[in-house]
């Protein structure tokens, strides 16, 4: 049984429905202008292979670790660091508590594209549970030793224009230069996401906005100095 339903976000009146698949027919094949991409510029500079199906699906996808956490997982199981210093880094047993919670994502736009993901990438026909967590992990992992999942492959494949990524304005866009200077032709470019700078509330704001004075060259301990940053 399909898992991905190809009218899924197409209206459920059948008249304008109609009206939405001919419109979606007319720009499916057209190249893809993605303007805000939750996506590590990294992949593309190093081109690696994802090693498994969690640090593809399930570690960088703070949607789906705030859902389990949530319900009840710890941090530590999802392999994050929790106040304690304790993490997980068994990235199978990772993978099955995601597996053990997928049940929490019915009717959330994280099912609508993990389900697009796993059938149309994968070729899966099972959804994620504890009994068959192994076999999918297993799955996965096979697919994405091959050539054609390298981070470079699945850009060029998914026929993407642009991707924009988002940075923080202290990061030093090391993996954006690196991917310029590959003489790779897919273009990922950066965009400001300036969140822990103009935060009050954050932890760091202070020593974040130092920092930014500091990469800037600007007098960030005034407001002039500040908006030049």
């Amino acid at each position: 049984m399909p898992l991905h339903d190809p009218n899924i976000l197409l209206p459920a009146d059948p008249t304008r429905r109609a009206i939405a698949r001919g419109l979606y027919e007319g720009v499916r094949d057209l190249p893809i202008i993605s303007p805000h991409g939750h996506v590590d510029p990294a992949w593309f500079a190093k081109n690696e292979h994802f090693k498994n199906p969690t640090d593809l699906f399930v570690s960088p996808d703070h949607y789906v670790l705030r859902m389990l956490v949530s319900q009840g997982a710890t941090l530590a199981e999802l392999g994050l660091v929790d106040q304690d210093g304790h993490q997980h880094e068994d990235k199978r047993a990772i993978w099955r508590r995601f597996c053990a919670g997928y049940q929490l994502f019915r009717a959330t736009p994280s099912r609508v594209w993990l389900e697009y993901a796993f059938e149309k990438l994968f070729g899966l026909t099972e959804r994620p549970s504890v009994e068959n967590a192994d076999a999918l992990y297993d799955a996965i992992s096979q697919k994405l030793a091959e050539p054609a999942f390298l981070p470079r492959a699945l850009f060029d494949r998914f026929n993407i224009e642009v991707l924009a990524t988002t940075e923080d304005p202290l990061d030093d866009l090391s993996h954006h230069q690196s991917i310029w200077s590959s003489g790779w032709t897919g273009r990922v470019i950066t965009t400001y996401r300036p969140d822990n700078v103009i935060d009050p509330e954050h932890t760091e704001f202070a020593q974040n906005v130092e920092r930014l004075g500091i990469l800037t060259k600007c007098d960030t301990q005034n407001w002039q100095g500040y908006l030049q940053a």
